[in-house]
Formats: C-alpha cells, sequence, structure tokens
C-alpha cells in the first residue's frame, strides 16, 4: 500500500478583509491544506498511473512526493535553442532510436526535426518533450500539466501515442497529472486516482493465457463507468 499524506500551512491571516471572508463564508481558515492518498498499486507491475482532479486539489503534491523524492519531469525545459530537436534529444544516443521516438507520439512532420523548440508550435513542442521522455526512460518520473496546453483533440491522440511509446520500456514507471478527464480512453492507464473524491480505479487483470478486453471507455468520468469490471 502506498500512502501519500500532503500537508501545507501557511500565516492564518487576521486583516479586515480577511476576516470579513471567514464571516461571510463560514470559512474557519485558508492556512492549512491536506490529503491523504491510499493507493494499494505496489504489487501490481503498473506502468502507467494517472492522478486527475480540478485545479488546486493537490495532484502536483501528490506528484511530487510519489517516488518520495520530487521526479517531475518538465518537458520544455532543457532545450537548446541553437540546435534542432532531433540532435537535442539524446544527443549521444541511436539516431533511429530518436527518429523513431519522435514518429511514435505522433510528430511525424519531418520538417519539424530540424528546428529549435522554441520555433515549434505547442503541439509539436508536447509531442517533443514525450518523445524526448521516452527515449530517456527513466526508471520512475512525474509529467505535471499532462497535456493542458495542448487542444482537446491533439492532447488525445498524443496521450494514445504516448503510452504505446511508454510501454515499450518495459519496467519503467510514469504518473502523469493532469486536470483533463478526456484523455483517460485514450491513454488506458494501468490505475486512475482522483484526487477530487479521493478514488482509486484499476483494470482488472487477468490470468496471463487469457486476452483483456477491458477498457477504459468514453464515459471519461472518475466517478462514472469506466470498465466493463473494476476494482476500487
Amino acid at each position: 500500500m502506498k500512502k501519500i499524506e500532503v500537508k501545507h500551512s501557511t500565516t492564518d491571516f487576521k486583516s479586515y478583509r480577511a476576516q470579513r471572508v471567514k464571516s461571510l463564508f463560514n470559512a474557519e481558515s485558508g492556512s492549512t491544506w491536506q490529503h491523504t492518498a491510499e493507493l494499494p498499486i505496489d504489487e501490481d507491475g503498473w506502468q502507467i498511473g494517472l492522478i486527475v482532479g480540478s485545479s488546486g486539489s493537490g495532484k502536483t503534491s501528490l506528484g511530487k512526493l510519489f517516488f518520495d523524492d520530487n521526479k517531475i519531469y518538465n518537458a520544455y525545459d532543457g532545450w537548446d535553442d541553437n540546435k534542432p530537436i532531433v540532435d537535442c534529444i539524446a544527443p549521444n544516443g541511436d539516431f533511429n532510436k530518436v527518429t523513431g521516438s519522435l514518429a511514435s507520439v505522433g510528430l511525424g512532420d519531418v520538417p519539424s526535426w530540424l528546428r529549435p523548440f522554441k520555433s515549434l508550435s505547442n503541439g509539436q513542442q508536447f509531442r517533443a518533450g514525450m518523445a524526448r521522455l521516452i527515449v530517456d526512460a527513466p526508471d520512475e518520473v512525474v509529467v505535471d500539466e499532462f497535456t493542458s496546453v495542448v487542444d482537446r483533440q491533439i492532447a488525445k491522440i498524443g496521450a494514445l501515442a504516448f503510452a504505446k511509446g511508454w510501454r515499450r520500456n518495459k519496467g519503467k514507471r510514469v504518473v502523469l497529472l493532469s486536470p483533463h478527464y478526456d484523455i483517460i480512453e485514450w491513454l488506458q492507464p494501468d490505475w486512475v486516482y482522483n484526487t477530487d473524491t479521493g478514488v482509486l480505479k484499476k483494470k482488472t487483470k487477468l490470468p496471463s493465457d487469457q486476452i483483456s478486453s477491458l477498457t477504459f471507455t468514453r464515459q471519461t468520468e472518475v466517478t462514472g463507468s469506466y470498465l466493463n469490471r473494476i476494482i476500487i
């Protein structure tokens, strides 16, 4: 059982406006916030986890503590603006693996490989960042604001492409943080945790000699029905 406890505190302000807000809205204090997540996932051999929830519900805080160390990956940092992206991904790595990862995440516009990261569109930057992550393949990593900066169609296709690419990295684990439920069907994560409800949902595992047809469906609300059979 993985248990993550988050507690934040600030000064309990006593200004006139702060006191009036407390009185008008029956708010005792805004100085503390805490959230405890209990996730029975340690023995599942999972590769892709998804934490979803509204803004301010604690996704990033949980992500920072998930692997007992802050392993949040920033897809937009670490690019050399004086080099094309094809030179920035695993500079000393295999050329075919780099180009294959770019194609696998849907960045099939080959001329874009020859441009610096800063010259790419938002959607292209997101895909380039995911391609670099797939190639680097750290053992454990957290991605904040997954698909948040791209339009929803690109987000869905990008989630599908990333999942396929990441699952080739056997034994590697990624936790994605997102406020968007619409990617769940496309991403097909091994588990989903909703910070708004505190509910964890996992795919049902079948015996190894059976092929599972159970998938997260188009009913993408975490509180709705994802699977024909689920474990909660």
